[in-house]
C-alpha cells in the first residue's frame, strides 16, 4: 500500500515539473526567433542603406563623367568658374555665343570658337551651342536627372591658375549625387532634408580635381610664333607670307585662300598654311613702371640707335632685369609715343642687344634689326608692343624702307602694313593687314617670314587653349561642408 502511494506521489511531482520546463523552452525558442528576426531586419536595413549609399555614389560618378564630357566639348570653359568672377572675365552662368559684341572674355572665346567651328561643320556648331547651354544650366546648382530616380548637381566649379609652363591650372569640381526609391518632383530643392520623405534615399558630395593642360591649336604648336595673326578680316592685298597666317572668320565667308602662303625650301612639316582658329588675342604685356625719365614718352622723328650710346660708345640707357626662357637677362625698355621718320631715316637696333618698345601711338618709317653674322642675336631680341595709349581712332604701323628687320610686333588695335624691298623676319599680330592706303604691300619679298621663337618673348603669349587631364584627386566630404574644403589640394 505504501509503495503504491509513493509511486502515485512521484508521478504527480513529474507532471508539475514538465509544464514549467515546456514553458521555459518555448520562451527560449520565442526569444531566439525574435532575435533572429530582428537581426535579419537589421541586416536587411544595413544592406538597403549600403545599396542606397552605393547608388548615390554611382550617381556622383555619372555626374562627374557628364561634366567632364561637356567640358571636353567646350574646353575653353574649363578656365572659367561656374558662378564667380562673372562680371570681370565671365563664368558659366553668363556663357553664351552672343549675337552682338561679347561682354566678357569668355563670350569672346566662345564666339570665336563657334564661328570657326561653323566654318568646318555646321552640325558641330549646333552641338557646341547646346553644350554651352547645358553648362550654363548646370551653373545654377539645380539637380539633373540621370534616370532611375538618380540625380546629380554641380555645387561649384573653380579654376585656379598655376605658375607652371606645363599646366594652366587646376579645375576643382564639387558635385553631389542622389539616389531615391521614388522620383523627385522638384529638382530646384537643394536643402539638407530634401529626401526626408524617402527612407531609402542617399546623397553624397565629391570634390574632384582635374589638371588643366595647355593644348594650343595647330598654328601655335610650332616652336615659332605665327608670322601673321589678324583679328579682323583677311590679308588679301597681294602680300605673301612665309609662315603660318591666322585670320579672323567673317561668316559666312569661311573659305580661306592658301595663295598668300609662300613655302620655304625645304618646306616645314607640316607646311605653313592660312587658317582660322577659335581663340582670341592674349593680353598685351603690362607696360613697366619705374623706367628712367629719359626712356619714357619718346618721340622718334629722326635716325637713332638703340640702346643709345654716348660719344665714347658707352651705353647710357638703363637695362631692366627680365626672366626670358628661364634665364635672367638685361633688356632695354622704352615707352614711345610715336615713331615718324622721313625716307632715308632709320631706327637701328644694335645686334645682340635686347630692346622692347611700348608704343602708344603710330609707327611710320624704317626699323632695322639685322642679326646676320652676330653671335647670340635672335629675331626676338626686338619686341614692339603697341596699345594705342594715345587713343587714335585709326592707329597704324607702316614699316618702310629697304632695311632688314628681325623682330616681333604685337598691336591688337592696329592696322599693319609693310612697303619697300626690305625683309621682315619674325611675326606681326594686329587688327588687319593691307588696309593702309599709303602702305601698299609687295608680293616679293614676303611681307613677313616666320622666325621668332616662343621662348624669345618677354611673356608667354601662346593662347591658353585648355585640355582636361586625368583626374588627379577624388575626395568625399560631408554635404553640409562650408568654407574651405579639406578635399582641395
Amino acid at each position: 500500500m505504501k509503495n503504491r502511494l509513493c509511486l502515485h506521489l512521484m508521478a504527480n511531482k513529474e507532471k508539475g515539473f514538465a509544464l514549467p520546463l515546456a514553458l521555459l523552452i518555448g520562451l527560449i525558442l520565442m526569444v531566439t526567433g525574435m532575435s533572429m528576426i530582428m537581426r535579419a531586419q537589421g541586416d536587411q536595413s544595413k544592406v538597403i542603406a549600403q545599396n542606397a549609399k552605393a547608388d548615390g555614389f554611382r550617381s556622383s560618378e555619372a555626374g562627374v563623367t557628364r561634366v567632364q564630357d561637356l567640358l571636353n566639348s567646350v574646353r575653353v570653359m574649363a578656365r572659367f568658374n561656374s558662378n564667380s568672377n562673372c562680371n570681370t572675365v565671365g563664368c558659366w552662368q553668363n556663357a553664351e555665343v552672343p549675337a552682338g559684341n561679347p561682354s566678357n572674355d569668355l563670350q569672346k572665346h566662345l564666339k570665336k570658337l563657334h564661328t570657326a567651328t561653323a566654318c568646318s561643320n555646321p552640325d558641330a556648331a549646333a552641338t557646341l551651342t547646346a553644350n554651352i547651354d547645358r553648362l550654363q544650366l548646370l551653373s545654377g546648382g539645380q539637380w539633373s536627372d540621370l534616370g532611375n530616380n538618380r540625380y546629380y548637381r554641380v555645387a561649384e566649379y573653380r579654376f585656379t591658375p598655376i605658375a607652371d609652363p606645363n599646366i594652366l591650372g587646376l579645375g576643382v569640381l564639387t558635385l553631389e549625387g542622389r539616389s531615391r526609391k521614388s522620383a523627385e518632383t522638384d529638382l530646384t530643392k537643394t536643402d539638407l532634408n530634401i529626401d526626408s520623405d524617402d527612407n531609402a534615399a542617399s546623397r553624397n558630395r565629391v570634390v574632384v580635381t582635374v589638371p588643366i593642360l595647355p593644348s594650343p591649336p595647330p598654328p601655335f604648336n610650332r616652336t615659332t610664333v605665327p608670322a601673321l595673326w589678324i583679328s579682323e578680316g583677311k590679308a588679301d592685298d597681294g602680300a605673301r607670307f612665309q609662315g603660318d597666317v591666322v585670320e579672323d572668320v567673317v561668316s559666312p565667308e569661311c573659305n580661306i585662300s592658301q595663295n598668300k602662303i609662300q613655302q620655304p625650301i625645304p618646306a616645314p612639316n607640316p607646311s605653313y598654311k592660312a587658317q582660322f582658329v577659335g581663340v582670341t588675342f592674349p593680353n598685351l604685356p603690362p607696360i613697366p613702371t619705374g623706367l628712367p625719365p629719359g626712356q619714357q614718352d619718346l618721340v622718334l622723328a629722326s635716325s637713332q640707335f638703340f640702346p643709345r650710346k654716348n660719344a665714347d660708345g658707352a651705353i647710357i640707357d638703363t637695362a631692366s632685369d627680365r626672366t626670358i626662357n628661364g634665364q635672367n637677362v638685361k633688356v632695354y625698355e622704352y615707352i614711345v609715343n610715336n615713331i615718324d621718320l622721313d625716307d632715308g631715316e632709320t631706327i637701328t637696333i644694335t645686334p645682340g642687344q635686347r630692346v622692347v618698345f611700348y608704343v602708344k601711338g603710330n609707327i611710320n618709317g624704317a626699323i632695322e634689326h639685322n642679326c646676320a653674322g652676330q653671335a647670340g642675336c635672335q629675331p626676338g631680341n626686338l619686341q614692339i608692343y603697341a596699345d594705342n595709349g594715345l587713343g587714335s581712332a585709326a592707329p597704324q604701323i607702316c614699316l618702310k624702307g629697304n632695311e632688314n628687320l628681325e623682330g616681333f610686333i604685337f598691336a591688337p588695335d592696329y592696322s599693319l602694313g609693310k612697303t619697300g624691298t626690305g625683309t621682315f623676319t619674325g611675326a606681326a599680330w594686329g587688327k588687319n593687314w593691307g588696309q593702309i592706303a599709303t602702305c601698299p604691300s609687295s608680293s616679293n619679298p614676303p611681307a613677313v617670314t616666320q622666325g621668332v621663337g616662343w621662348t624669345e618673348l618677354i611673356q608667354d603669349l601662346r593662347p591658353p587653349y585648355p585640355r582636361l587631364d586625368q583626374i588627379a584627386n577624388w575626395c568625399e566630404e560631408p554635404i553640409d561642408t562650408t568654407g574651405t574644403s579639406t578635399c582641395v589640394p
